[in-house]
């Protein structure tokens, strides 16, 4: 026989995955908007973001070796 928290259990069960994904997905979308807004206030300050990992490596040296 099965108890009361095994019923739910197997009630629930089903139901955990899209629930946590939903979950997930609120808190991507509303943590985008300020990272975006972060980047962009760097980008304005002066910064660069780093280049692709497949782009050609074109380092600039001041001193000579």
């Amino acid at each position: 026989m099965l108890n009361v928290g095994t019923r739910w259990s197997m009630l629930i069960a089903p139901l955990r995955r899209p629930i946590f994904a939903d979950l997930l997905r609120s808190k991507r979308e509303r943590t985008k908007p300020a990272h975006k807004a972060e980047l962009q206030q760097w980008e304005n300050e002066g910064g660069n973001v780093a280049p692709p990992p497949d782009a050609a490596d074109t380092r600039v040296t001041t001193d000579s070796a």
